[in-house]
Formats: C-alpha cells, sequence, structure tokens
C-alpha cells in the first residue's frame, strides 16, 4: 500500500519554549497572544538544555533530510533576532530550512528572507482572534508577499492557521492545523452546508444525536447518504476517533477547495491562477497520534478513492519518537 503524503517537520519551538520558557504564573498564555508577549523571557536560548536542543535537531535533520518534504528554522518565539540566528546556524551546518517569521514582529525581519529564500513560514498565528490577525495579515501580504499584479512572490506556510476566513482570503501555499485531531476528540465533526459551503461543527455522540435539534429524521437520512460518499456510516463517526479524524481532515480540505483556486499561486485579488502555476495547497494534518491511530488515518485515506486532494503531514521533531513512525510508515 502506497501511504502518499508530504511530510513537514517542524522544529518544535513552541513545545521547546513551554518546556524552558514559560514560568510565569497566572499571566494566562505567555508569549502566545500579542497582548501577553511583554512577558517573554528569551535567556531559555541561551541555556544548556536549548544547545543541545538544536544540535540534535541538525544531527537528525542531517540523517533524515532527504525523506522529508520541508522542515522548518528553529525558531525562538517572538524574537526575529535569535531566529535569524539559528537560520544561519543552521545554514553553516549544511542545511536549508525555510525560515520562520512570527507575524507582531517588525516586518524588516521579513523582508530579510524575501530577496534569499522562496519559502517562508509564518508563526504568531494562533491563538489570536481573527479580527486582530485580518488587519495584521492584510498588511503583511500588501505590503511585502504579493507582487505589482496581486500574485504571492514567496510560498507562505501558516503555522496553526485554522480558522477559515484566513485560509480562503489569503494565497497560502500551505498550512497546518490540529482542529481536525482536537474536535475529533471532543466528539465533533465537520459539516459542509449545502449552499453556501461553509462549515460548522456538530457533536455526533449517540446521545448528541438523540437531544440535538439539528440531527431531525431527515438531517440524519441526509448525513447517511454524505457519509456513504466517503465510506463512512454515522454509528462509526460516532464511535470511531479515527473516522471522525478523518471526516474532518477530508471537510476541511473540501471546504478550503470549494472557495479557493484549486493551484497555487493565485491573486489576491482576483482569485485568478498564475500561467503554468501547477502546485496544489496543502493542509498538513498536525497533532500527536497513537502508532494504530497514524495507520488507520493513511491507510483510510490511501484506500479512498476520493481522497485525492493534497494532503500532507506535520510533526514536531520536540516528538520525534512519533516524527520517526510518520516517515517509517510512508516509506513502509
Amino acid at each position: 500500500m502506497k501511504y502518499d503524503y508530504s511530510i513537514f517537520c517542524d522544529c518544535g519551538a513552541p513545545s521547546l519554549y513551554n518546556k524552558l520558557s514559560r514560568k510565569l504564573k497566572g499571566r494566562g498564555s505567555t508569549g502566545a497572544t500579542f497582548k501577553n508577549r511583554k512577558f517573554d523571557d528569551y535567556s531559555y536560548a541561551e541555556s544548556d538544555d536549548y544547545n543541545s536542543y538544536r544540535d540534535a535537531y541538525i544531527t537528525w535533520l542531517h540523517e533524515n533530510k532527504d525523506k522529508l518534504t520541508t522542515y522548518s528554522n528553529l525558531d525562538v518565539i517572538n524574537n526575529p533576532k535569535k531566529t535569524l540566528q539559528n537560520q544561519r546556524i543552521l545554514e553553516d551546518a549544511g542545511l536549508q530550512p525555510i525560515p520562520v517569521f512570527h507575524l507582531g514582529n517588525d516586518e524588516k525581519w521579513f523582508r530579510k528572507y524575501l530577496d534569499n529564500y522562496d519559502h517562508i513560514a509564518l508563526g504568531g498565528i494562533f491563538p489570536n482572534p481573527v479580527s486582530v490577525l485580518i488587519p495584521m495579515l492584510d498588511g503583511l501580504f500588501k505590503r511585502n508577499i504579493l507582487d505589482d499584479d496581486g500574485f504571492p512572490r514567496v510560498k507562505i506556510h501558516g503555522f496553526g492557521c485554522t480558522s477559515m476566513p484566513l485560509l480562503v482570503r489569503y494565497p497560502w501555499y500551505s498550512v497546518d492545523s490540529a482542529s481536525a485531531r482536537k474536535l475529533a476528540i471532543y466528539g465533533k465533526i465537520v459539516v459542509l452546508e449545502h449552499t453556501t459551503d461553509n462549515i460548522y461543527h456538530v457533536s455526533i455522540s449517540s446521545r448528541d444525536i438523540a437531544v440535538s435539534s439539528r440531527w431531525t429524521k431527515g438531517y440524519v437520512e441526509e448525513f447517511t447518504k454524505r457519509a456513504a460518499e466517503y465510506g463512512m456510516t454515522i454509528e462509526e463517526l460516532s464511535t470511531n476517533v479515527s473516522a471522525r479524524m478523518l471526516w474532518n481532515y477530508t471537510m476541511f480540505r473540501l471546504a478550503i477547495r470549494k472557495k479557493v483556486p484549486e493551484k497555487w499561486q493565485w491573486n489576491y485579488y482576483t482569485k485568478e491562477i498564475k500561467d503554468g502555476c501547477d502546485e496544489e495547497f496543502i493542509m498538513y494534518f498536525a497533532g500527536s497520534l497513537s502508532q494504530k491511530e497514524e495507520e488507520d488515518f493513511w491507510s483510510a485515506i490511501a484506500k479512498d478513492s476520493n481522497m485525492h486532494l493534497a494532503r500532507g503531514r506535520l510533526q514536531s521533531f520536540f516528538y520525534k519518537t512519533q516524527l520517526e513512525r510518520i516517515i517509517k510508515l510512508k516509506y513502509k
């Protein structure tokens, strides 16, 4: 069986940041939302633990880079100077990571990458509200990313970009999202409205179906038909986390496909595809899975003829064992 998916190795900076730096209590989500960045402390990036992690990342990438589609620089959350220093360190070690820029930092740091790289990752999106993000992203794209005709000059990956208004508004090259996994764990699935192609979430446990006003008899019959198109049943979705993950991942990608052009690059203003472009947008599935969940997930995709859209798997180097499992499964 061929497990066909792109692999994005994320450096694990958020997890490393949580482990080594977030020690302030009662401060909310320190270092994540824009309002809490004043509490950031970057001394951890000079520690022996941090340097050892970076050395291990460099060594591992040399051993596995040929099996990866993409891998990122070891960014220092919200610190553009130290992030650029790590970019240079990895490059001096013979690697070619894609650079990372954090939304909210001075855009001069983003422009340092523009002339030398054709692929840049954008962090600092999650968990900030869409109402705050759109003006910032509009400015970044219009001032730096788009050419005079409205096409993206570089490939942009959106870390943790899960909001549909953001996904369809900008000509991303790729994004990653753990929402398919998180929703599935809590018994929820993504559903596309027939008339608008907008998405909403519904709980699909047996109890929720029994008590929810949305699950009328007619709705159950209609959803049963739709689930059958993807080889699933309501019973399976209500009892199986892996089935819900697969469903959610599929629905997210279909929703995007219905609202944005099929190929990258496309025009920010007109959504027209640039002549000669044939690369597909990739939505990387993110989140930690058990070995069985990983195998079940990709086996189901490989067997389903409806799952023909570009697909990918993002995993953090912080969870190296799981990342290696993803590689082994693909090259099985």
